[in-house]
């Protein structure tokens, strides 16, 4: 920045989103694509939880919280989730119902959230299909992705980032593994 330009630099924002789904979504391969192929891990994928960062093309510095898979873990989900403005939900189109306790999760949070649609997982639906059988409203952004190229996660994480509004509490199918005698915890 040139001394006479009378604007004084500020520094790029930082954002903690968290990266979730169900087991075998992809969310170990989106973290290292988000890092281009650096991997910042303190336990075994899926086990203990999965830590990272990315720049994007406007400066801004995402801190990626992978949620861990394991019910041992879950009490962790709360902790990541503190201080975090959005998540990504990878689902498997082949296998969706492994994300619903995620998005329940979401949702009992009030944590805005978009669903990134895993292509490389197989599945011929539409993300409109998607989104039916997902039950999410209109509000949540559902994109497609390839969790294992760089510029496909990039663009998931600027549109986390910038744009993901609250989201509205939706029914799913699925019994939500993080509830107990039918209660949400909160």
């Amino acid at each position: 920045m040139s001394a006479d330009s009378g604007v004084i630099g500020r520094a790029a924002p930082t954002v903690k989103v968290l990266v979730t789904g169900g087991a075998g979504v992809g969310k170990s391969c989106f973290l290292r694509a988000a890092q281009r192929g650096r991997s910042t891990l303190p336990g075994q994928p899926g086990e203990v939880g999965e830590i990272g960062y990315a720049t994007l093309s406007t400066g801004a510095t995402v801190i990626l919280h992978v949620t861990p898979e394991l019910r041992r873990w879950w009490w962790m989900w709360d902790h990541l989730a503190l201080g975090a403005t959005s998540a990504v939900v990878l689902v498997d189109t082949t296998r969706l119902p492994v994300s619903y306790p995620a998005m329940d999760y979401l949702d009992a949070r009030d944590l805005p959230y978009l669903v990134a649609i895993n292509r490389p997982l197989g599945g011929t639906r539409n993300r409109r299909e998607i989104r039916d059988a997902l039950q999410v409203s209109a509000q949540v952004p559902v994109l497609t992705c390839d969790a294992t190229e760089p510029a496909s996660v990039l663009a998931v994480l600027h549109r986390s980032a910038s744009s993901v509004v609250p989201p509205q509490h939706h029914a799913r199918p699925s019994p939500h593994p993080l509830r107990t005698e039918g209660r949400r915890l909160s």
